[in-house]
């Protein structure tokens, strides 16, 4: 999923007009997601991820 389609994604959630408000807690929650995968792979390519207990 592109920033674009999670935009229109979040857009579809909301009824009403968008507010400043709206578009900056979508583009903080797409930052937190794409830091999170890119903070699982830089794990994973430096094997230091434990499997599964």
């Amino acid at each position: 999923m592109t920033e674009n389609e999670f935009l229109v994604y979040c857009q579809n959630q909301v009824s009403g007009p968008l507010k400043d408000e709206d578009i900056v807690l979508m583009l903080t929650a797409w930052g937190s997601i794409k830091f999170t995968q890119g903070y699982n792979k830089a794990l994973e390519d430096n094997d230091l991820v434990e499997g599964d207990k």
